[in-house]
């Protein structure tokens, strides 16, 4: 019932924090932790469990122990009363006077003094082994307890600063781990600077100010990163993203992922808009692409415009060792996505490429059915068909692609008719490849054409 009317009430009066503050006392910080856990989800708003919590959290240098009552209590005197039932004598009533003075003056004062004493002794045993645990709270106690007992005694006074000095410590370092918690992280630095050496907790500290500032800067760096991104430096961006992801991989890394996404993509558009058949440019525009795709493969207009940059750089550089053939492999695909790409350059070089590419694969070609085709075709799409020596070598390729189907056939004096005109004008066209075939075809015919199947 008290659980469930807990707004009803100040959290210092619910029975949960009195429980807590009873387990915080007996040491039992694990089971402290726990009611603390739940009272503040009664009292979300108040900053003081918040912090409470964090600080009981963190004693891990100051380990809990079990408390070990002390019994305070003092036998009480035994008074025994002396009925005279009768009168004595005047010599025995000043013998017991004086017994019961000598009883009260010193014989009571000697065991209390004892019982004091043994008390002290308790209390001091007590202090060493829960020093020892770590348990400040019951130190405290114990302290404050030999402090009536003892008065202006300078070991309790020394213990008391050394408790304070030692909770200052654990309580500076609990501040600074609720402020960094709280988003304050340069507040949380400043104020685990000021924790000195001498603390026992100052590796933990120094662990944690090292983590605040490598975090700092990062987080720094973020803001940097944001600001190069809004004035259009994407590539100072980029080095800064770029340092973020190798301190902390894990630090924002959608927000990180997405900007990078970004600036890789402008800087490649921005690249390729420039360019104007420059293929350094259209180059570097790829490798942004590709960076780009990195973070977001499936981004389609990405994945096209690399692709055209990139058979646009490979065209380039088989053109620049005289590949041409490959060049015009490469140049096609982009010129028929984009016609006009790079403002026409593309289409120049192609156009420029396909005779060479002709003549490339016509030497090459060795008889291959397939690459004179292609070389036909490239004739064809020539910017200049007028060429005679183009003409030529087209009609040198049809009239050998005819006799090789003929030939297939088996159909030989055809094939010899269509090969014969070659090889008296090219005895060695397609590298001797079509003096073998037209030897065969006259070996194989029945009338062999004496023109072109001499002995």
């Amino acid at each position: 019932m008290a659980e469930t009317s807990n707004k009803a009430i100040p959290f210092e009066k619910h029975p949960l924090y009195e429980e807590a503050m009873q387990q915080i006392v007996a040491g039992d910080k694990e089971a402290a932790v726990a009611t603390l856990t739940r009272l503040s989800e009664h009292y979300p708003d108040e900053q003081f469990l918040q912090d409470l919590l964090v600080r009981v959290q963190l004693q891990s240098t100051f380990g809990g122990g079990e408390y070990i009552p002390v019994n305070h209590s003092q036998g009480t005197p035994i008074l025994r009363t002396v009925v005279l039932v009768m009168l004595a004598i005047t010599t025995c009533l000043v013998v017991a006077a004086a017994a019961i003075a000598i009883k009260t003056n010193y014989l009571d004062k000697y065991f209390e003094n004892e019982a004091v004493a043994a008390e002290i002794e308790t209390l001091w045993e007590d202090l060493g082994k829960y020093k020892a645990a770590g348990d400040l709270v019951r130190v405290r106690q114990i302290l404050e307890e030999l402090n009536l007992l003892t008065p202006d005694n300078p070991d309790v006074q020394d213990a008391l600063a050394e408790v304070d000095r030692l909770q200052w410590c654990s309580d500076t370092y609990a501040d600074a781990v609720a402020l960094d918690r709280r988003g304050d992280w340069q507040a949380a630095g400043d104020l685990a600077s000021q924790i000195p050496q001498d603390c026992p907790n100052y590796e933990d500290v120094q662990r944690f100010y090292e983590g605040l500032k490598k975090s700092g800067a990062i987080k720094s760096a973020w803001a940097e990163a944001l600001g190069l991104y809004d004035a259009g430096d994407c590539s100072g961006a980029v080095v800064t993203l770029t340092w973020i992801r190798e301190e902390d991989p894990d630090f924002l890394r959608t927000q990180v992922e997405d900007l990078l996404y970004q600036c890789h993509k402008r800087d490649g558009f921005e690249l390729l808009g420039s360019a104007q058949g420059d293929v350094l440019l259209v180059k570097e525009a790829a490798e942004q692409f590709q960076a780009a795709l990195m973070f977001q493969p499936t981004d389609q207009q990405l994945l096209t415009e690399y692709g055209l940059a990139v058979d646009y750089v490979a065209g380039h550089e088989a053109y620049d060792r005289g590949d041409w053939a490959v060049a015009v492999v490469r140049w096609e695909p982009p010129y028929e996505e984009q016609p006009n790409y790079q403002n026409g350059v593309l289409r120049q070089k192609l156009f420029d490429s396909y005779p060479r590419a002709a003549a490339q694969l016509i030497s090459e070609a060795n008889g291959s059915a397939r690459l004179l085709k292609q070389a036909i075709d490239h004739i064809d799409k020539s910017s200049a068909p007028e060429n005679e020596s183009l003409l030529q070598e087209r009609t040198f390729a049809e009239e050998y692609l005819a006799g090789l189907e003929a030939f297939s056939q088996e159909d030989w004096d055809l094939a010899i008719a269509h090969w014969g005109p070659i090889y008296s004008v090219r005895p060695d066209y397609q590298n001797g490849v079509l003096a073998d075939n037209l030897r065969l075809a006259c070996t194989r015919s029945s009338a062999p054409d004496e023109q072109y199947c001499k002995p």
